[in-house]
């Protein structure tokens, strides 16, 4: 047996081996992280910065008719940029139903589109009886039939009678104006079956006509059908002058002075026209977005302009203290902001938004912009460029083409 001074010296020699060899146990046991792999690589990468100057020669820079304007920091008006939807003026756009159940006739050529003038004949209605008297149709036209047999004998016995001096002038003249009542009431009853069956040939027809002229803006029928009272038929405005239905933010409307115009844009980019303000029935809010509904007047001759077309409305605000709770048009407000021309302006593919600046003579740089909004022929730009510098406005496009190689 081992002395207990000896035991001792032993373990006290394994534990530093035991330490080492746990920790090499848990160094084995820990994985190691594999390296990143970056999902796309770009070999020999080019600054931005390095391919936006152009130099040229003094010869192409007369050529291309190169001309610079500095940019300048101009007092410009408050003005906010929001959707709007075009409407019919009310009381000029006007819906027709039928006045009685009926037959239609005629109306082929009616499209929505169409301009139709004051007056013009849209269809014919051939009128059916009541429902109650749809079962006795057939009753009636032998009715009718009968009568006029028997308005025709008393016309020929009348006529007997004259050429024999037995009878009156007056006679044979009230018999032959039965015979032709007779007869206008055998076809109104024929035509009113035939109505029943799809025949409208004949009989009496009412004239369905444009109460104003306009546009067809809705078709709801075809020819040939059979409608009841009140259905609508044909939905017609005039389009000389129309409504934009505007949805301003509660918190600009004491901005918006009284008789203050607003722009009304197309958003193909055609011809914008001024909106006068009119004094609309009601003053829609929806309280979710926090807007209040304003319309404005634009004159629109041409009808360049269609009910439930959506436009741009560039809306001048002026000071609140001065704005249209006085009754007036208030003082247009205005901030300071860097100007540029809009001939300056240049898009490239995706639409980024670029402008060349003179840095030295005979060569230009390109330079990103970031373009707030337009005001008139003037482009307010939020970033990109610096008070001072020499912006190109003529010839901005041909150097676009001569940097990318689109001109030579």
């Amino acid at each position: 047996m081992h002395p207990p001074k000896f035991i001792a010296t032993l373990l006290a020699a394994s534990r530093p081996l035991s330490l080492v060899g746990l920790l090499g146990l848990a160094a084995c046991g820990k994985e190691e992280k594999p390296k990143a792999i970056s999902p796309a690589e770009v070999e020999n990468p080019v600054k931005e910065s390095e391919l936006t100057t152009v130099t040229i020669t003094a010869d192409a820079e007369k050529r291309l008719g190169i001309k610079t304007v500095a940019i300048k920091t101009d007092n410009v008006q408050a003005t906010r940029e929001v959707g709007g939807e075009i409407q019919a003026v009310p009381g000029q756009a006007v819906t027709i139903v039928a006045p009685v159940q009926g037959t239609l006739r005629g109306g082929a050529g009616i499209t929505a589109g169409q301009r139709v003038r004051q007056g013009q004949t849209l269809y014919s209605l051939v009128p059916l009886p009541a429902e109650r008297d749809l079962l006795t149709l057939d009753q009636g036209t032998a009715q009718s039939r009968t009568q006029l047999q028997v308005a025709q004998a008393r016309l020929s016995r009348a006529e007997e009678l004259l050429a024999d001096r037995a009878g009156s002038v007056r006679a044979r003249d009230d018999a032959r104006a039965d015979v032709a009542l007779a007869q206008r009431a055998l076809a109104d009853a024929r035509a009113r079956q035939g109505a029943l069956n799809g025949n409208t040939g004949g009989g009496q027809a009412l004239p369905i006509k444009a109460p104003l002229s306009g546009v067809v803006q809705r078709v709801t029928v075809a020819p040939g059908s059979v409608v009841t009272a009140n259905t609508v038929l044909v939905e017609l405005a005039a389009l000389n002058k129309v409504w934009v239905r505007v949805p301003l933010f509660v918190g600009d409307l004491r901005r918006l002075g009284k008789d203050q115009a607003v722009t009304v844009r197309p958003l193909n980019g055609g011809a914008s026209r001024q909106g006068r303000p009119v004094e609309a029935p009601l003053l829609g809010a929806t309280a979710g977005t926090g807007t209040a509904d304003v319309f404005f007047e634009i004159d629109n001759a041409d009808e360049a302009f269609r009910p439930g077309e959506r436009v741009a409305v560039d809306v001048t605000l002026g000071n609140a203290a001065s704005g249209a709770t006085n009754g007036a048009t208030g003082a247009a407000a205005s901030t300071p902001a860097l100007t540029i021309p809009a001939a300056a302006l240049l898009y490239d593919a995706s639409g980024g938004q670029w402008v060349y600046v003179r840095t030295k003579p005979l060569q230009y740089t390109r330079l990103r912009v970031e373009v707030q909004r337009a005001v008139g022929d003037q482009i307010v730009i939020s970033r990109g460029v610096k008070a001072g510098a020499e912006v190109v406005t003529d010839g901005a496009a041909e150097l676009f083409g001569t940097e990318f190689g689109g001109s030579h």
